[in-house]
């Protein structure tokens, strides 16, 4: 068995991530910025699907470069979960921030904000998440 997630384990692992998080992270939105569940949820499935392009790309690169330094992703600690989940949601943010200015019509400062709290929430549920979809559907070591 390959050390990498085959191409279907990886949509399943990535369509789970989003359809959770959506399911979470839209109405709590709505409700902390008092915008309607429908402005906020087309903004989040945008956001969502632009996260799926990113997430596929990055996560491959970032195993590949991880296997090329030894490590193996049965075995992948805090310490890179962090910096794995830190550098998708850096990029991710450069990327959906023209769109949150734009939906919303906020200035770039506040916009920042909002998806900081996006961040934060994406942060600690990327984190959780993974470890526990790794937990679930574990890889073999070669």
């Amino acid at each position: 068995m390959s050390a990498l997630r085959s191409v279907p384990d990886r949509l399943r692992q990535l369509l789970l991530f989003e359809i959770i998080g959506l399911v979470l992270v839209a109405p709590l939105a709505s409700w902390l910025t008092g915008d309607g569940i429908g402005t906020l949820g087309v903004l989040v499935f945008a956001i969502s699907l632009i996260a799926m392009a990113w997430s596929g790309g990055f996560n491959y690169l970032f195993d590949r470069i991880e296997l090329a330094r030894g490590g193996h992703l049965s075995r992948r600690g805090w310490g890179v979960r962090v910096l794995h989940a830190s550098l998708f949601e850096l990029g991710l943010t450069l990327i959906t921030l023209p769109l949150i200015v734009w939906m919303l019509k906020l200035p770039v400062i506040e916009a920042l904000l909002l998806n900081v709290g996006f961040i934060v929430f994406y942060l600690l549920y990327a984190l959780l998440f993974n470890r526990a979809y790794d937990a679930l559907f574990p890889l073999r070591e070669d």
